[in-house]
């Protein structure tokens, strides 16, 4: 920090040199001179005699400076009004002063100072300051520099009707605490499309006034519907969802999906829908009716060109009837096939149940509605799967001519802006929840799943294959494969030909070849014909 030096501090009154001397520095007693001569009861004190202030005292309602002084005859004691006007030096030429000291004190601002980090020179410190104000529907506040040159004028008496409005975004409502309930009104509705598919969505309008209860603690379960002739539809669901759920089995295309679905502790039992060839020779292959206790994820070395290599594979038990011992197989994690999980679990679930003792995602199908919602419209899906939970926030608002018919807006996907206004929020209790089954707007749905952390490793690749290879394990030199488009010999059929460039001698002019024709699917019988090249 600097330390700025005063050059040569004055003050136009002894009230001035008591009350505005610098922060820290106010302690008694100090010395002081004056600039011209001084006439007390007939003593004179001549200019720059030092003059030392004791105290200050109060009589008869006024204030006294007790001092001393010495002169030609010894040491003489002095009561100076305080008010007494003049032109006063403080004997402090070796202090110094921070420059908060300086700032603090209205003599030294208008002063000439030193200070030897910054040089020789003597310096005029002049502040800068701002001035918070707020615009009237303005959501920031203006910060006005003191250097700017503008003309300000008072418009308080003939501005009294207006109420000044500071805008917020509902985002920010949701960091208030302990502020609810409120009524707002909305100044502009959410920019974006919406989020949900329901009847409250429409109503958040420009002009639209609310009333915000509090906050949601209710966390919510991602879900979606079996694919039907319009697609799959995406709802939140809240965890004051009253409805029943039962399992139903789950299906994976791959046994990298059944990798990924295998929890800590967890026994998963698949059976295999369709046959399925595993491409590595080490390893085996699926029939279909296969039954598969999935055990646990573990590495094994297979042959590929030549050179051996360690790989994932998922150790599973194979049992093909229940007369049959059951064997140890290791699958590979790209091996394509139909895996159904055999689940004879009847219970009830809540959603809360499913959260608590099942693992996400899962399958299940609703059992019972929730009766408190005038349509329940899960009930009617065959299938629904449970994919995630999420915990955000949510506030609980209502429409005020409808205060008791509440909904739930989440401000980190669904923002704007509003005010509050001066008009009391009423308390309605118990409130009517509407937000227990949303259905999301497709869009938002793949917005949000983007939005979910996800630490799933992509699928393996599976090893290439060779085709067209003869025993030797090398591929027929000048082979190509040829595939026409379906030709109608007699009804139709998919064609495959195959080709074969041979080199013939030069002195050779012709050559027949016998190809043997297809069976058409009239049945005829075999042609040969002669193909001249």
């Amino acid at each position: 920090a600097n330390f700025p030096v005063q050059d040569k501090l004055s003050y136009t009154s002894l009230k001035k040199l008591v009350r505005t001397r610098p922060a820290g520095l106010q302690d008694m007693p100090f010395s002081f001179t004056s600039a011209v001569n001084l006439t007390i009861d007939g003593r004179v004190i001549p200019k720059g005699q030092p003059i030392s202030l004791l105290s200050v005292a109060r009589h008869e309602g006024q204030e006294f400076a007790n001092c001393t002084t010495m002169g030609q005859d010894g040491q003489h004691l002095l009561c100076l009004p305080i008010s007494l006007q003049g032109q006063f030096y403080e004997c402090t030429g070796q202090h110094s002063y921070t420059l908060s000291q300086v700032l603090q004190s209205e003599a030294m601002r208008g002063q000439r100072l030193k200070c030897s980090a910054l040089g020789r020179h003597s310096l005029l410190l002049c502040p800068v300051y701002e001035v918070e104000a707020i615009m009237h529907m303005r959501k920031e506040v203006v910060k006005i520099p003191s250097t700017l040159e503008v003309d300000v004028e008072d418009v308080t008496e003939v501005s009294q009707h207006i109420h000044f409005i500071k805008p917020l975004m509902l985002s920010e409502v949701l960091r208030l605490e302990g502020a609810f309930p409120l009524q707002a009104e909305i100044l502009e509705g959410p920019e974006y499309p919406p989020i949900f598919e329901n009847d409250w969505i429409p109503h958040l309008q420009k002009g639209q006034k609310i009333q915000i209860h509090g906050k949601s603690c209710a966390w919510r379960i991602l879900a979606s519907s079996s694919k039907g002739r319009k697609g799959s539809r995406h709802f939140l669901l809240s965890s004051t969802y009253q409805g029943k759920f039962r399992r139903r089995p789950r299906e994976f295309p791959t046994v990298f999906d059944l990798t990924a679905s295998l929890g800590k502790g967890e026994c998963l039992r698949v059976v295999v829908t369709k046959d399925c060839e595993s491409p590595e020779e080490d390893l085996p292959s699926l029939s279909m009716g296969d039954r598969l206790d999935v055990l646990h994820l573990t590495k094994t070395q297979v042959c590929r060109q030549a050179e051996h290599k360690s790989i994932d594979v998922l150790l599973c038990s194979r049992s093909s009837g229940e007369d049959e011992e059951s064997e140890q197989l290791m699958l590979p994690l790209h091996l394509e096939g139909g895996f159904v999980e055999e689940v004879s679990d009847s219970r009830r679930y809540s959603l809360p149940e499913i959260v608590e003792q099942l693992q996400l995602p899962c399958e299940v199908k609703v059992a019972s509605k929730d009766s408190s919602l005038a349509n329940d419209i899960l009930g009617s899906f065959s299938a629904l799967r449970l994919e995630a939970r999420i915990t955000e926030t949510f506030l609980v608002t209502s429409l005020c001519e409808a205060p008791s018919v509440s909904f739930q807006i989440p401000p980190q996907w669904l923002d704007m802006a509003l005010f509050f206004t001066e008009e009391p929020a009423s308390s309605q209790t118990p409130l009517t929840d509407m937000s227990k089954v949303e259905e999301l707007t497709e869009s938002f749905y793949y917005h949000l799943v983007k939005l979910m952390p996800s630490n799933e490793a992509p699928p393996p690749r599976p090893p290439k294959r060779s085709d067209f290879r003869d025993k030797a394990g090398t591929q027929l030199s000048g082979t190509k494969e040829v595939t026409e488009k379906p030709k109608v010999l007699g009804g139709r059929a998919r064609v495959r030909v195959c080709v074969c460039v041979l080199r013939i001698p030069l002195w050779d002019k012709r050559i027949t070849l016998a190809s043997q024709g297809l069976s058409t699917l009239a049945g005829k019988e075999k042609e040969t014909k002669n193909l001249p090249l």
